[in-house]
């Protein structure tokens, strides 16, 4: 698990919104490759590549927007029960 520092000094711990997605990618090529094995499907390269790049792109774009808006919302309320120290 990676962490990254946040503006404010705090840890933002857990996966990258990269991380998640190039591990989705993964899956889809390894689902697909065990579907044309197991199966005897053939798959349109150019297509499934098409499909890929934009589901990729769409899955960055969003994890960025949920980023910009979780990073919002605790500029917001930097002192939510949550976030302190203290037990």
């Amino acid at each position: 698990m990676s962490s990254q520092t946040s503006n404010d000094g705090g840890i933002i711990t857990g996966p990258s919104t990269g991380t998640i997605v190039w591990g989705l990618i993964a899956v889809a090529v390894s689902l697909l490759v065990l579907l044309s094995v197991v199966f005897g499907l053939s798959f349109d390269f150019g297509q499934v590549l098409i499909v890929l790049l934009i589901g990729s792109g769409l899955a960055l774009v969003a994890g960025g927007i949920w980023g910009v808006l979780r990073t919002r919302e605790k500029a917001a309320n930097p002192y939510r029960s949550s976030d302190r120290d203290t037990p």
